[in-house]
């Protein structure tokens, strides 16, 4: 499991508080950290040795779905090994090009990469800090519905500060995954 993109005391300092619930503030760090990854499409932390498989599409360049590429293993079609430098190569942006020719039409392509960030950027654990401060702040206003029988609460995410602003959005968007991946 990664480590957390920001700390209970981080967020009370954030908030400007004296003291904070250090148990419920992590819960609404990791429930931020949810949010974002969802939004961008990306899951962030640094992971090793990840397995995509992707669909050839006839053309030379293929996107794999992780950004940044940190390292590329092993690239197959079909069961068959590629080799580096003379039959694929790769970049940080996710761009996988087939030196050698196109990559076939339908074929299974799997790669398996590393991707991520060991150190996450500052703005997306500030936008973190900021989405779990909204939520901190808000969290008892944000009930929709409730329920007596067996206890049920719901949570609208507008209200309760968890939804990315349109500045939030702009921001994360170099952080987000590119269409050709979607």
């Amino acid at each position: 499991m990664a480590s957390p993109w920001a700390t209970p005391e981080e967020l009370r300092l954030h908030l400007r508080l004296a003291t904070i619930d250090a148990e419920q503030a992590a819960v609404k760090l990791a429930e931020a950290e949810t949010v974002i990854r969802g939004e961008l499409e990306q899951s962030i932390d640094a992971v090793a040795d990840d397995t995509a498989v992707l669909v050839g599409t006839g053309r030379r360049v293929l996107t794999l779905p992780e950004l940044p590429v940190t390292a590329v293993t092993t690239v197959l079609v079909d069961d068959a090994a590629l080799t580096l430098a003379t039959g694929y190569r790769w970049n940080r942006y996710g761009l996988l090009t087939r030196l050698d020719g196109c990559w076939p039409l339908d074929a299974d392509i799997t790669v398996v990469y590393s991707h991520g960030y060991t150190v996450i950027p500052p703005v997306i654990r500030q936008v973190c800090l900021q989405v779990a401060g909204r939520a901190w702040v808000r969290s008892t206003t944000a009930v929709t519905a409730e329920s007596l029988g067996d206890r049920s609460l719901t949570y609208d995410k507008d209200r309760s500060g968890q939804a990315l602003s349109d500045y939030e959005l702009r921001i994360l968007r170099p952080y987000m995954r590119g269409p050709a991946s979607r």
